[in-house]
């Protein structure tokens, strides 16, 4: 069983390492459209900055940046404001709005844009980034991209099969490419047209979501419109949970477990079967050295041994392809594939039992997805 599941894990790593067309395949967009960059930001003062200076250093110019400061108790209005954005200060959050929803609808009817671009306040575009997007934006739907993971930390290590479920839950890494319709999408980074946008309902049909952009792309979906989903390395990167290992914990116990129960459900067997395979893997290896050290099983041993290290490379590999993770978190995978069981336990008991979550001073109020 091990070893189909490596095969499945294989197959995973080849389609997101290889997923991406070329970043200048259409160009669909006519040469004046507007890019009205729209950015929710709570408590971002320590990192907004990144954002604003990698977007003026663009060589395709937004028509406008928005940042809509959510009700921050921090200096993120003053930092938005001393790098050239346009600064909104969000309206109170209505009942029954989740925060970011709430700030990205407003920021959106305050916008003049024929295209809008959603960035959360951690990510940064690389040189380019914005051509790159245009590029694979087809002119109609939703396209979303994962950032490319930075880490600096050694805490931040821990986020490693996160980045790989979130990538490939969504089920837009399949041989059938974009002939299967995605279960989600990728909040980070997000971009439609205006008229769309507000045709469908945008962020407001999202509202009463612990995340926005699952139902997003669910809503665009219904509405006949096409979701595209890819991987962000080379035109935009993140880092995540950057003030510690609290914020982490909090951060990932916001969705995951949300996640988990409103994609595909084959999108979450496939990757909860991988995930399984991750864990007997180390399992078996736990096994055969017992039975070694007891019976000198050496060939069971080696057997064992060589099923972890392959999937050792194979996470490895994967990570490459998704953030800047150290070697010894894929040599020692068991340590973050733990942590990721643990937290995701931890999710999706504050999810659908106690059915409400914390995030940056906010208590989020949750429901099984319909």
């Amino acid at each position: 069983m091990e070893a189909i599941l490596l095969v499945i894990g294989l197959f995973l790593a080849w389609r997101v390492l290889f997923r991406n067309p070329s970043w200048t395949a259409h160009r669909l967009l006519p040469q004046d459209a507007r890019i009205s960059v729209l950015i929710p930001a709570r408590n971002e003062g320590h990192q907004i900055a990144r954002l604003l200076r990698s977007l003026a250093e663009q060589t395709l110019k937004p028509h406008e940046i928005i940042v809509v400061d959510d009700d921050s108790s921090d200096n993120t209005s003053a930092v938005a404001g001393e790098e050239g954005a346009t600064v909104i200060a969000g309206e109170p959050l209505p009942e029954g709005w989740n925060g970011k929803a709430w700030a990205c609808w407003q920021g959106a009817c305050s916008s003049s844009g024929d295209v809008l671009l959603f960035l959360d306040a951690d990510t940064w575009l690389e040189k380019g980034g914005i051509e790159r997007l245009v590029g694979l934006y087809e002119g109609t739907g939703l396209l979303t991209v994962q950032p490319y993971h930075v880490t600096e930390k050694s805490y931040e290590q821990l986020s490693a099969f996160f980045n790989i479920v979130t990538l490939v839950s969504v089920g837009a890494f399949t041989p059938l490419g974009q002939r299967i319709k995605p279960g989600g999408a990728f909040g980070p980074c997000v971009m439609c047209n205006r008229k769309e946008y507000f045709e469908t309902g945008g962020h407001r049909e999202a509202r009463k979501e612990p995340l926005e952009d699952i139902p997003l792309a669910k809503l665009f979906l219904r509405h006949d419109l096409p979701v595209r989903c890819y991987a962000g390395h080379g035109i935009i990167s993140f880092r995540m949970y950057a003030r510690g290992l609290k914020e982490l914990v909090e951060g990932w116990s916001k969705g995951v477990g949300y996640g988990a129960l409103s994609v595909n459900p084959a999108f979450s067997i496939m990757t909860a079967a991988w995930i399984t395979g991750c864990f007997g893997a180390f399992s078996k290896l736990i096994r055969a050295t017992n039975l070694a050290l007891t019976s000198s099983a050496w060939p069971t041993l080696a057997a064992a041994l060589a099923m972890y290290c392959a999937y050792a490379l194979l996470i490895g590999r994967i990570l490459r392809a998704v953030g800047r993770f150290k070697w010894w978190t894929f040599v020692f995978f068991p340590l973050p594939l733990c942590f990721f069981g643990a937290l995701v336990a931890r999710s999706l008991f504050l999810t659908y039992v106690r059915a409400r979550v914390v995030w940056k001073g906010r208590t989020i109020k949750t429901i099984p997805h319909e």
